[in-house]
């Protein structure tokens, strides 16, 4: 009997000592996290439109963001970030008039809904979509003349991303975003590093 009981007892225990990957996994998976990531922005050269009717755009730049948000289970979450675009840089003429040393500066807040995969206890793939918040400020000299002008919205954006989690805490994630500012749109390409509480 009591050998009967024995084997039981340890037979409970390796049955729970194979759960626990499975269950610290889920668990590193679920809760508030806090993050930032930086990257390179290329934006539609459309973003100009209204600017200049001709002349050259350099739509790349360093783009950032610092972000936050809560896991309900592995698949699936909600996270707020604020998102710096970088600038675009413009020069060329609107209508015949000169314009030099353009720049658009853009930024915001966005609020998305996450779905993630899981493919491991450390790796999982993740998409998003969600509203963006966003300011935009263009900046010039028109026919010697100082321009500016701020234009604001929200709209539509995406992404596309996969997150490794080297320890308990600490994730590291790769993303591609899209992010509409009227009919022009902005990808940020950007790698950060996630604190999980």
């Amino acid at each position: 009997m009591s050998i009967k009981r024995i084997g039981v007892a340890a037979a409970i225990a390796i049955a729970a000592a194979g759960l626990s990957p499975l269950a610290q996994a889920q668990a590193q998976d679920q809760g508030w996290y806090v993050g930032g990531s930086i990257g390179e922005s290329d934006a539609d050269e459309s973003i100009t439109e209204g600017l200049i009717t001709s002349g050259s755009v350099d739509a790349k730049d360093t783009g950032w963001k610092l972000y936050g948000g809560f896991m309900f289970n592995r698949n699936f979450g909600v996270e707020l970030a604020y998102v710096d675009l970088g600038k675009a840089k413009y020069s060329g003429t609107f209508f015949g008039l000169p314009v030099t040393g353009g720049t658009i500066e853009a930024t915001g807040f966005n609020i998305a809904a996450i779905g993630a995969i899981p493919l491991s206890s450390a790796f999982s793939l993740f998409g998003k979509v969600g509203i963006f918040s966003w300011e935009a400020e263009a900046n010039d000299t028109t026919a010697g003349v100082p321009f500016s002008e701020t234009t604001d919205g929200n709209d539509l954006f995406f992404g596309l991303g996969a997150s490794y989690s080297f320890t308990r805490s600490f994730a590291v994630r790769g993303e591609w975003e899209r992010f509409q500012l009227d009919d022009a749109d902005v990808d940020l390409l950007s790698i950060g590093l996630v604190y999980r509480f």
